[in-house]
């Protein structure tokens, strides 16, 4: 009797497109991968919301109004 070969599903690249048999293997994706990937997004947007944050509180301090007004005459004099 036949043996049926292994019928593998279709691997699909990030835009939807489908990928070769061979590129599939040759890439698989682990777990790890996955969440690194949340880690990573998890920190970079923790830290461009607590930047964000340090901007308003100190958009009225007069230290940041100075520090922006000597910025201001040092362009100025280029």
């Amino acid at each position: 009797m036949r043996t049926q070969p292994e019928i593998r599903p279709t691997a699909f690249d990030p835009f939807g497109e489908p990928v070769a048999d061979g590129v599939a293997r040759a890439c698989p994706e682990v777990a790890g991968d996955r969440t690194a990937r949340r880690v990573g997004g998890a920190v970079f947007w923790t830290l461009a919301l607590a930047i964000l944050a340090g901007r308003i509180y100190a958009y009225d301090m007069p230290a940041v109004q100075d520090v922006a007004a000597h910025a201001v005459q040092m362009l100025a004099l280029r």
